[in-house]
């Protein structure tokens, strides 16, 4: 029976089938018509048909999904074949996306890279040893954060790669230097990193250095970025079984300014090239263990002709010299820029609290008092306190109680507290107690 695609469902999914129109207009080029495209479509989309008494919202957004992902295929298919034409074979568009359906519509996760080859970009003669490779890496990381906002974490920098000797088995060793940037935060870090590939493993050196400091973007928070570094190594069991370890020592997300030291063991199983499992461990300096545990589909950039088998355990792996692909892949390991968040520093003063150190103080006499802060002061902190007439049938009178100025006071960094003494004016004519109040605000 040919699959449809129900009535009820062709509004809401139009953003998809328009998307995949446009596809199809170039796609002319690629010898691909139109109605392979839309039979496709039809075809993707005959999972999203739903009962009856099935949510209508949610067969609509699978059917975009369904229509999303498969202009992503074609789009990436284009690319690499332009890609191709424009810097020669070597031409690389790699990437993983992922989507899910959400109540407040399909979120998309992932990431992109493209290898664009400056030198060494025609393969080498197979009775020759191959050359160096020298590309530029292009990508982004789509992800959503611990509170579910989206960002969106490019990279961009030269790989340099060659075989340790003239051998044409010989071991592989890279060189690379990436600038990382968030596009909502503009964080930036830079890293340089050295790869390692040989018969039996890989491993990577990364270093990660912030190169811009504490950035505003909600109202009232701010964010950095944190530095660390991570020595990995990662062993092949099988073609489809794998292990890895990590060692890393990372900037504290507690604005401590210390350091913590950890380590990582990890465990995959591919069956498929779509199909992935994981677990990991991670135990870090502060004591603290942590278990997780993965499953992951996802499908490669780029429609193919014929699916991937299913591979089971695999067969034995290790030995073999690293091929050419190697030389021109691209930097791996995780792209995004890990933060730590403070309250901004006039939230901080907005919402602190002024205590009178004394409940009585004669007329003359001095006053002290105490600003305390919802949190320890990111920095020196330099605020200015004012006494004022307090509430009440008799507040106290300025210019005859006390001076109407403020004075300074500062919160060094690390500090939740400060104090000053103020001096009050001595009133001959004062005959019956009054009040006092004080406000705070921030020098800047």
């Amino acid at each position: 029976m040919t699959p449809r695609i129900p009535r009820k469902m062709f509004a809401p999914a139009a953003a998809a089938v328009l998307g995949v129109a446009a596809v199809a207009g170039i796609s002319a080029a690629r010898a691909d018509p139109a109605d392979r495209l839309w039979d496709e479509l039809q075809g993707r989309g005959n999972g999203c048909v739903t009962a009856e008494n099935a949510s209508l919202s949610q067969g609509s957004r699978c059917l975009l999904g369904a229509g999303l992902t498969l202009l992503f295929d074609e789009g990436a298919g284009l690319a690499n074949e332009h890609g191709k034409e424009a810097f020669g074979p070597r031409f690389r568009l790699v990437g993983k996306s992922a989507y899910s359906l959400a109540p407040d519509g399909i979120g998309l996760t992932g990431d992109l890279d493209a290898v664009i080859p400056f030198a060494g970009a025609e393969p080498s003669a197979a009775e020759r040893p191959s050359g160096p490779a020298l590309f530029l890496q292009q990508g982004v990381t789509h992800w959503r954060d611990d509170a579910s906002a989206q960002r969106n974490d490019l990279r961009y920098g030269p790989v340099y790669r060659f075989r340790v000797s003239e051998a044409p088995d010989a071991d592989i060793l890279g060189l690379s230097l990436l600038q990382l940037q968030n596009v909502e935060w503009r964080h930036k870090v830079l890293v340089p990193g050295i790869d390692y590939a040989g018969r039996w493993g890989s491993g990577s050196l990364r270093h990660f250095i912030p190169t811009t400091g504490w950035r505003s973007g909600h109202p009232g928070r701010e964010e950095r970025a944190l530095g660390s570094t991570e020595l990995s190594a990662r062993l092949p069991l099988t073609t489809t079984l794998g292990v890895s370890a990590a060692a890393y020592r990372r900037e504290s997300e507690t604005l401590s300014g210390r350091r913590t030291d950890g380590l990582r063991l990890g465990f995959r199983w591919r069956p498929h090239p779509w199909l992935n499992f994981g677990a990991s461990y991670d135990r870090s300096g502060g004591g603290r263990d942590d278990v997780s545990f993965r499953v992951g589909f996802r499908m490669p950039l780029g429609s193919r002709a014929k699916p991937p088998r299913w591979e089971g355990l695999g067969v034995a792996a290790g030995g073999s010299a690293p091929d050419d692909s190697e030389l021109w892949r691209p930097v791996e390991g995780d792209s995004r820029i890990r933060t730590v968040a403070r309250d901004a520093v006039d939230r901080l003063v907005a919402g602190a609290e002024v205590r009178f150190l004394q409940n009585a103080v004669e007329s003359g006499g001095s006053i002290l008092l105490e600003v305390v802060l919802s949190s320890p002061a990111p920095e020196d902190i330099v605020v200015e306190v004012r006494l004022v007439p307090g509430a009440g049938a008799n507040p106290a009178v300025p210019g005859e109680d006390f001076v109407d100025e403020s004075v300074r006071l500062t919160i060094p960094a690390g500090a939740s507290a400060g104090r000053v003494s103020v001096q009050l004016l001595r009133n001959e004519g004062l005959n019956e107690n009054r009040s006092l109040s004080a406000t705070i605000s921030l020098v800047s």
